[in-house]
């Protein structure tokens, strides 16, 4: 754990290292609240997968060459020199990664853009290396009970943070594993990856100030974020074997009904939110390659995703969720449906 006045953190995601050294206190302390449950120190010596020195300035244009543009998103432009990577962020941010050193410079006088940058960063670095070990993410809320898992896939917005606030609000022992992508090991097991909570909207009530912060984001509303440390004993922090997939559907009634999946319906929701990875953020400014052999790699990738969403259809229970309008009424439908599948209650529970 990081102690006294240093400004370095360093995170462990299942043995992928980051260091990040951040000379402001307040984007430091977010990225700490962010990844609080990987924080940790590393053996020494232990090799650095991301190596990240963020600054906060006002970036510095004049010294870098006069390269072309190579890839566009609504987010930022990219530049390439061999092995490094120029990401400006419309004048507001720069950045520069060198792949062959694994490091990542940051620049920027905005505490809510410099945050976002080192956040997103992490994410997009610490997902590739995880992936080639066949540890794959999905787009789920993911819940644990007593060594099981039941994984939510939600249409974008479609409320899987709501949903884990109410799983958490209840009296039952659930634990969150991900109330946004979860990881699927080589093994088929479910691997916690709880990041902290993002609300939109009005302030979140019943927590301490302490434990929520309000940011501004680059394309979307702003967010209160809600610490892991609010949610003390409530989050999972061991692998669990996958037993419920449920695919929830927007509808505009009052009530909330849960239909049998076919494995159709299921391999169409995996292709989207695990194999193709919608809603997952994927950092294409990081990963743009163009030789063959990363080609060949990426499809290497297609084939492993597509294996772990396989083993998931075969071994799980799969539903249709059509949601209605009132969430905490939808998590009450679903927890009582879950209960009646003897998840999140005992044999005692159910004979009184």
């Amino acid at each position: 754990m990081e102690t006294g006045l240093s400004r370095e953190l360093e995170f462990d995601f299942y043995e992928v290292r980051v260091r990040v050294d951040c000379d402001n206190d307040v984007v430091r302390d977010r990225v700490r609240s962010d990844f609080t449950y990987f924080l940790g120190k590393f053996p020494d010596p232990a090799p650095i997968d991301l190596d990240i020195s963020a600054a906060y300035r006002k970036p510095d244009y004049d010294r870098l060459p006069p390269l072309k543009a190579k890839v566009y998103t609504p987010r930022n432009i990219c530049y390439t020199q061999g092995d490094i990577t120029y990401i400006d962020y419309f004048g507001r941010a720069l950045t520069r990664y060198d792949r062959s050193r694994n490091t990542l410079a940051v620049e920027c006088d905005d505490v809510h853009l410099l945050h976002e940058v080192i956040f997103l960063s992490i994410l997009s670095r610490v997902a590739e290396p995880l992936e080639r070990r066949h540890i794959h993410r999905v787009h789920a809320l993911a819940v644990e009970w007593q060594g099981y898992a039941a994984l939510f896939m939600m249409p974008s917005g479609g409320g899987k943070t709501t949903l884990a606030m109410e799983f958490l609000r209840s009296e039952l022992p659930f634990r969150v594993m991900s109330e946004d992508s979860p990881l699927i090991d080589a093994s088929g097991r479910v691997l916690p990856f709880p990041l902290r909570f993002g609300v939109k909207g009005a302030k979140p009530v019943g927590f301490d100030d302490e434990h929520i912060v309000y940011i501004e984001r680059m394309e979307f509303d702003p967010k209160y974020l809600i610490s892991l440390d609010a949610f003390e004993g409530h989050i999972a922090t061991e692998p669990a074997t996958p037993r419920f997939l449920f695919f929830g559907e927007r509808t505009l009634g009052k009530e909330c009904a849960v239909r049998p999946a076919s494995f159709l319906v299921g391999l169409r929701y995996l292709l989207r939110d695990m194999v193709v990875g919608v809603g997952l953020y994927q950092g294409v400014e990081f990963l743009f390659q163009s030789s063959a052999l990363d080609l060949l790699r990426k499809s290497n990738l297609f084939v492993s995703r597509l294996r772990r969403a396989f083993g998931l259809l075969r071994s799980c229970e799969m539903y249709v969720v059509e949601l209605g309008r009132d969430p905490r009424h939808n998590t009450a439908e679903l927890i009582d449906f879950l209960g009646t599948r003897g998840f999140g209650v005992t044999a005692r529970d159910r004979a009184a």
